[in-house]
């Protein structure tokens, strides 16, 4: 891989998890189907317990859009590595927040989700893909809030 196509490829990756974000905001889990390979392994962890361990990605999305629209929502990317094995597989950790706003008992509260990602990378077709996926929920604070 040349420089000037790792530098592409950085662009790409990003581009994936930074979309991933912005559609998980606009609750649009359909997506998905274009970050995830058809086979994708996804596991999530809840304090370091696995929550749900998803071998597909149609099932990904059904259980994505189990868990319900947020009233509002904000998914933010920060620091993200990859390191390349080859032209067409690499690993990366992304870091992020999400700030979900839900409705309960008449009170808006906010969800704030610190949460890493330890991905592997596939590019299929010409395009980077997530082949796998370990996302952990490192931290979550619900408060109200508003007035």
């Amino acid at each position: 891989m040349t420089l000037i196509e790792e530098l592409e490829a950085r662009q790409q990756l990003k581009a994936l998890v930074d979309n991933y974000a912005i559609e998980s905001d606009k609750d649009n889990q359909d997506y998905y189907v274009n970050v995830f390979t058809q086979d994708c392994h996804v596991r999530v962890y809840f304090d370091n317990v696995l929550g749900m361990d998803l071998t597909n990605v149609t099932d990904l999305i059904a259980a994505y859009k189990n868990f319900g629209a947020a009233k509002a929502a904000v998914h933010m990317n920060g620091q993200q590595v990859v390191e390349f094995q080859d032209d067409t597989h690499a690993t990366g950790v992304c870091y992020a927040l999400a700030h979900l706003v839900n409705e309960v008992d008449g009170v808006d509260k906010i969800t704030v989700h610190g949460i890493r990602y330890f991905d592997k990378y596939v590019k299929q077709d010409g395009r980077w893909l997530i082949a796998e996926r370990e996302q952990y929920f490192v931290f979550s604070d619900t408060r109200a809030i508003g007035k």
